[in-house]
């Protein structure tokens, strides 16, 4: 039922996504990115519901599986979550606040580094591909989508 759900609420999004105006001088116009996001629900809701008809069976069963659900040990989280949530208000709190001044490029990169080293990746590791991450979105969206982002503090740098 949750697949079908997501499929026909696909077929909403991209047939609202169609019927968005054209920009003029643009080659992917507002209803691009909808339509993408609205064929994925389409799709991905289409193989859930055929995959909730047809369940997997393990072809190897491991010790252990086939306990009774009572009979399992509760592997409720240790602690509340109330650290992560504040962590990330306050994140996008300091993104809004600082947009502008301190640019997209520099901001988004020192955000999600900061998020990424929370759920434990390593700080270089973090670094890189919070880095790489954000110059490749930046270049999507001033390149192909032409839809200008702060540059803030790099502006002098030309960005």
């Amino acid at each position: 039922m949750t697949g079908a759900i997501l499929s026909l609420l696909g077929v909403g999004v991209i047939a609202e996504a169609m019927r968005l105006p054209a920009i003029p001088g643009q080659t992917y116009g507002p209803g691009f990115f909808p339509a993408v996001i609205g064929i994925g629900l389409l799709v991905f809701g289409a193989i859930y519901a055929m995959s909730a008809r047809h369940p997997a069976q393990p072809v190897i069963q491991l010790e252990g599986e086939g306990i009774a659900p009572d009979e399992m040990e509760e592997t409720a989280p240790e602690r509340p979550f109330y650290g992560a949530l504040a962590s990330l208000v306050i994140g996008l709190v300091a993104t809004i606040a600082l947009w502008e001044s301190v640019g997209f490029v520099l901001l988004m990169s020192i955000v999600l580094t900061i998020f990424m080293i929370l759920l434990g990746v390593r700080f270089w590791n973090a670094a890189l591909v919070a880095v790489g991450c954000t110059i490749m979105v930046y270049a999507i969206f001033i390149k192909i989508l032409m839809v200008p982002l702060p540059a803030g503090l790099l502006a002098p740098l030309g960005l």
